[in-house]
C-alpha cells in the first residue's frame, strides 16, 4: 500500500496535544458534576468531542505510530489538575511515573525514524 500523505509533523503534535488537553479537561468536568446531568457534565462532553475532533485532525498530518504516544500527556494533566483543582495528593510514585511518561512520549514520539 502507498501512502502519499504529505506530513507535518509540528501540526500534528500540537493538535494531538490539544486533544490531549480538552480530553483531560472533559473528564474532570465529568468529576465536578459529581454524576448528575447539569451544565458541568454537558461542557464535559462537548471538551471531550473537540478532543476526539483534534485527535482525528492530527492523524491527518502525522503518522499514528508517531503521535499516538502523546494522547499519554492525558495522564499527566489529570494528575495536575487533580492536585492544582481538587486538592489530591500527589505522591512521589505518581511524580516518577509522570517522569517516565514524559520521557516515553519524548523517545517515542518526539523523534524522526
Amino acid at each position: 500500500m502507498t501512502n502519499n500523505v504529505q506530513y507535518n509533523r509540528k501540526l500534528g503534535i500540537f493538535l494531538i496535544i490539544i486533544a490531549s488537553m480538552f480530553t483531560a479537561i472533559g473528564q474532570l468536568l465529568w468529576k465536578l458534576s459529581n454524576g448528575s446531568f447539569n451544565i458541568m457534565l454537558i461542557i464535559g462532553f462537548l471538551l471531550y468531542g473537540f478532543g476526539a475532533i483534534f485527535m482525528i485532525l492530527a492523524f491527518k498530518y502525522e503518522r499514528v505510530s508517531l503521535l499516538h504516544p502523546f494522547l499519554s500527556l492525558g495522564y499527566v494533566i489529570s494528575i495536575a489538575l487533580g492536585f492544582f483543582l481538587l486538592n489530591e495528593a500527589v505522591s512521589f510514585t505518581k511524580l516518577i511515573g509522570t517522569a517516565v511518561i514524559i520521557v516515553g512520549v519524548l523517545l517515542v514520539g518526539g523523534h524522526d525514524d
